[in-house]
Parts: structure tokens; sequence; C-alpha cells
């Protein structure tokens, strides 16, 4: 099983011209490129995409809203055809992008499980066998009786996440909302993708959940403004959770971020002239808190929830000796810590 992207690149006409663009300074730009060819206006939204997946490759693609994530998963389903390039596949494709696409409301839920299967091809005899399962998947009980007008939004998500993925799929996409259920139904999911992994299928799946995204996927791309800016492992994420954590910060104090890795001091320069405590995180940093310890036997949280990347300029009640430290409240030893120096020249410009 295999699938290859080549190249893909797509326009979409626009068929009245702007009338201006609004820069707002510091404004992060969305969406893809516009461009003119002869009197036409066009919206880029994808530009040379390429990579390729094989059995068992659970693909996370990242990038800001506007990047492409959703362009690209709707060309892999082949609800939209590239201007350029192609994409090859040797299985099929099932795709998960609107709750209600396919629904029908004022059908019970049972019912929209059936016209589900029977939409992907599947016999009666082989919905009846798996609508059991499929049932104590959604955990709905007695709401699968119901018309679907009646569903929650979540409710609505577990019905058709069920029904999308009831049977075995050769190569399964996902847009963001799959991080919209609640814990328990999301523990569900990544369950469910394990089963894909055994079953060798090849997963593509977009979410705002860097969290989720590191426990379905073991590859990652990372879009924007339709284009890949960086492609490879897990690391792909890390390097895009810190970009966004240190948008909008001083382009010397964001070099001085680049510059290391963990938490450090930053004394006092021309250049920056207020000193800094700074971090650059690796790995997970969901539930983590920045600390300081103006003494051994005293700790304060300075920052509940911690970013992957950041700058804390030094506040005046910063003295030689207290001790700052990256902790996760659930262990004993902090996962990064940084003394203030004795000396007092750290607030010295140089």
């Amino acid at each position: 099983m295999y699938l290859n992207v080549r190249d893909v690149m797509v326009d979409f006409p626009l068929s009245v011209r702007g009338h201006g663009q609004a820069s707002v300074p510091g404004a992060q730009p969305l969406g893809g490129r516009i461009h003119s060819q002869g009197r036409r206006t066009y919206v880029r939204a994808l530009e040379g995409v390429s990579f390729d997946l094989g059995p068992g490759d659970r693909l996370a693609m990242v990038g800001h809203n506007g990047s492409g994530k959703s362009t690209l998963l709707r060309v892999l389903a082949g609800i939209y055809h590239p201007t350029t390039g192609h994409v090859r596949t040797s299985g099929s494709v099932s795709g998960i992008f609107n709750m209600s696409l396919g629904f029908r409301q004022e059908a019970t839920g049972y019912r929209n499980l059936v016209l589900k299967g029977l939409m992907s091809g599947r016999t009666l005899a082989q919905i009846d066998a798996a609508l059991p399962e499929i049932a104590e998947f959604t955990g709905l009980g007695p709401y699968l009786d119901m018309p679907l007008h009646t569903y929650s939004q979540g409710m609505a998500m577990r019905l058709a996440f069920a029904a999308t993925t009831a049977f075995t799929n050769d190569i399964l996409v996902m847009d963001e909302w799959i991080g919209a259920g609640d814990a328990g139904f999301q523990e569900k999911i990544i369950a469910r993708m394990n089963d894909f992994l055994h079953a060798s299928t090849i997963i593509v799946v977009a979410s705002h959940s860097a969290t989720l995204l590191r426990r379905i996927a073991n590859k990652a791309i990372w879009l924007e403004h339709g284009a890949v800016r960086m492609a490879g492992g897990l690391d792909v994420i890390d390097e895009y959770e810190a970009a966004v954590s240190t948008f909008g910060l001083e382009p010397n104090v964001l070099a001085q971020v680049r510059s290391g890795r963990g938490l450090w001091l930053a004394p006092a320069t021309a250049e920056m002239p207020t000193p800094h405590l700074l971090w650059h995180l690796s790995g997970e940093t969901d539930g983590l808190q920045l600390c300081v310890r103006p003494s051994e036997s005293a700790r304060h949280v300075l920052r509940a929830t911690m970013q992957r990347c950041g700058a804390w300029p030094l506040a005046d009640w910063v003295r030689p000796g207290m001790a700052f430290e990256i902790s996760d409240p659930t262990r004993d030893e902090p996962v990064s810590r940084h003394s203030i120096p004795l000396e007092a020249d750290y607030r010295s410009a140089g």
C-alpha cells in the first residue's frame, strides 16, 4: 500500500477582484498566495507539495489557519483535483471532513449508520454484522434510536467518526475537528488509530491538538501559505509550536531564544538592555510550569501553562541566588533549572 503526492499545486479562481488589502502591523499573514494570470486572479492554495507514505504511516499536518491543510486533505480524498501535479495510491481513500456530510437530520442514528455504510459500498449484511460494535463504540446508547437533529455537536461527531471508521480503510484522512471530542472519546480515537496501524492503514490527520498528533503520528509536515515549510518526524511539530509560541517577540529577543535549549539567563546587552529568562523546550510541554524559588523552602508559580519557547524579562524583585525552574507537578525533579548568578552584573548592559 502507498500514497504518493508529487508537486501538487491547487489554484482557486476568484470571480471578483478585491478592493484593496489592509495591512495590520505585526499581523501574521494567512491563506495562500494571490496571483494574476492574464485577466484572471487566483488564490494558490497549494504549491509544490510532495511526500510519500507507506503501510503503517500516520502523517500529522500542522500549520496556521489558511495554510492549506484542509485543501490538501480534500485533494488526497479526490474531492479537489490538482491544477498540476498528481496523487497516486494503491488503495481506497476515506475522509472525515464534515460531521453532517451524508447524514440526514431527520433519520435516527442507526439509520444514518446504515446510510453511511451503503455509501461506502458495503452490503446490508456487512452493515448489520458491524452495527453492534459500532453502537458500542459511539457510547450513544438510546440516542441511536433518536433523530440526528436531537444530537449535540459532540454526539454527532461520535456518530460520524464511528460510521466512517467502522470498516477497514486503506487510507483515512481526517480534518481538524477530530480534536473536538471529550477526553474519554479521544482515547477511543487513539485506540482506533492504533487498530488501523496494525491493519497497515495509512492515516493523514490535521489537528490543532499537538498532544493528539504526537500520540497518533509517526511523521509530520508543516504547511505555510500552501507550501511545505518542513517535513520529517515529530520534531516538525516541536518546531511549529516553537514558531507559534515566539510570534510577536522582538527580533533581538527571538534571536536569543533560538540560540539555545532548555532554560537559561540572557544578561543585559546593548542590543537587549533588559535581562531575560529564556526557554526553548523539546518534547511534550502540556502541564509544565515556570516557577521561581526565592529560597530552598519556598516555590512560586510564575506561569501555570508553558509554551514551547518564550522569554520572561526579569522583574525588579529578582535577586542573585534565586533559582528558576520548569517543573512538572507530577514529578519531584524539575525538568530544567537555572540559578541567577551570585554576581550582580547580569543587569548591566554591555
